[in-house]
């Protein structure tokens, strides 16, 4: 109902317009869409304060479990390379003990 009041309402303000000038049709139907357009938009909402600072707090929570989340691959990584490295530490050990026992 409130959208075709405004439709209304635009559609009046730009048939004024025709009436008040005949010749220019064009700017009518430009004065049309404008209105309309305009009063189509939706205002900007007023944000209250604490809404604001629970959205801020809610951005700050995620971006810190992001870095959470990488610091735990990280250190896993590391844990990860830390084990290969022994491993293949231990198995050059073996390697060289059995070759001192073939000898």
């Amino acid at each position: 109902m409130k959208t075709f009041l405004k439709i209304l309402l635009a559609s009046l303000i730009a048939g004024v317009w025709h009436q008040i000038d005949s010749s220019s049709g064009g700017v009518a139907i430009a004065l049309f869409l404008f209105t309309l357009a305009v009063l189509l938009m939706s205002p900007v909402k007023f944000q209250s304060p604490e809404k604001r600072e629970e959205y801020i707090q809610q951005l700050r929570d995620k971006k810190e479990r992001k870095m959470a989340i990488a610091l735990k691959q990280k250190e896993e990584r590391a844990r990860l390379r830390k084990e290969k490295q022994d491993r293949e530490e231990q198995e050059k050990k073996e390697f060289q003990e059995r070759m001192k026992k073939n000898k």
